[in-house]
């Protein structure tokens, strides 16, 4: 079981994720309540956990005998999937730059949903499949170990690898948030239209870089870009 916490440990590290404690700020500021952010970040490790322990003592070693890149389609469906990928992403693209100065400002809501939130905790938490390092420990766990190692795990990679989160949890639980909570929303204020443009600029490349791939195929009979 030490080896196993051991390299948990330090893939929690190498996996370290900002993202759900940015989550959490930004509802904090939108008027969510301390309690339904407690309940997200919960929501969040014990679902990571459940997920990662559910998956070494089902699948385990054989998620890494799986050939990922038959679920990418080549040559011609390949092809088509792709230019109507790129299309749809040009599409989105383009209608973010024309609505750009066309948007009215909303009203801020004063309060975030409790289900909402935490909803986007469940789908946090489900996609740490994404996550190489999640996937190791995931195939390392289901290697002949006990349910208690497996699941202490997964736990201390969550802790770990969500160490953001858990510190502002802790200090939501202690009230002294309202700091952090203030300067999110004052940076965000500032940033919001500068990442917006960055957003719209980066949806237009990927998109046309898509479309470009695809109509090379269609040209020549291969991808510019290298196929799985």
């Amino acid at each position: 079981m030490g080896s196993l916490l051991a390299t948990a440990l330090g893939l929690g590290v190498a996996g370290v994720d900002p993202a759900g404690a940015l989550i959490a700020v930004a509802a904090l500021a939108a008027g969510a309540r301390d309690r339904v952010v407690l309940g997200y970040g919960a929501v969040v490790l014990v679902g990571t956990a459940v997920l990662g322990a559910v998956l070494s003592l089902t699948v385990g070693s054989t998620v890494a005998e799986v050939d990922w890149s038959v679920l990418v389609p080549s040559g011609r469906g390949g092809a088509v999937l792709e230019l109507v990928v790129g299309a749809l992403v040009l599409a989105w693209g383009m209608v973010r730059l024309v609505r750009r100065g066309a948007r009215t400002p909303r009203p801020r809501r004063t309060a975030t949903g409790a289900a909402r939130l935490l909803g986007v905790g469940a789908v946090f938490a489900l996609s740490a499949v994404l996550d190489p390092t999640f996937l190791a420990l995931t195939v390392l766990a289901g290697r002949g170990q006990d349910v208690v190692a497996v699941v202490l795990a997964h736990l201390l990679w969550a802790v770990v690898s969500q160490a953001p989160l858990v510190l502002l949890l802790v200090a939501v639980a202690r009230g002294g948030h309202q700091r952090a909570v203030e300067r999110f929303r004052t940076w965000w204020a500032r940033a919001q239209p500068g990442l917006r443009r960055v957003g719209t600029a980066a949806l237009l490349l990927i998109g046309a870089v898509l479309v470009l791939d695809a109509a090379w195929w269609f040209a020549t009979g291969g991808f510019l870009l290298p196929e799985p």
